[in-house]
């Protein structure tokens, strides 16, 4: 089967390609590669620590409040007599609030690993760069 797209986000490229190309599934395959590239890429810059952290509790803490209002401040929303009203949204802050809510999916996937208790693992790089150290 030949690649029918490549998404590229920050520095991973994941080539989409098991699903015909306009399905749902297709197009739900190119968001979560974006979402995979984003979380390998931050797993790279902040390592495994800050999760460790936080606990089960602080990463579900950490959507509900951190992320969920980050993303309601790109879209302008306030709470108003208890409901949430939103604002027309500033074309400027679309890729802010993409990025925000594919965090939000990370944190919710990062959840998950930590229940399993999977969280953790060492990124594939750093033990192919094991293993070479072992054989030489």
């Amino acid at each position: 089967m030949q690649p029918k797209d490549k998404v590229t986000y920050l520095d991973l490229t994941v080539v989409p390609d098991l699903f015909v190309s306009g399905s749902f599934e297709a197009e739900f395959q190119k968001i979560y590669s974006e979402a995979f590239s984003l979380l390998v890429a931050k797993q790279r810059r902040y390592g495994n620590s800050n999760i460790e952290q936080l606990g089960l509790h602080g990463v579900i803490g950490r959507i509900s409040f951190d992320k969920v209002s980050r993303a309601l401040k790109f879209m302008n929303g306030r709470v108003v007599n208890g409901k949430v009203e939103l604002d027309q949204m500033d074309e400027s802050t679309e890729e802010s609030l993409e990025d925000t809510l594919l965090d939000i999916a990370n944190y919710a996937l990062i959840a998950v690993a930590l229940r399993r208790g999977t969280w953790g693992k060492p990124l594939e790089e750093d033990l192919v760069q094991l293993s070479t150290a072992d054989s030489e």
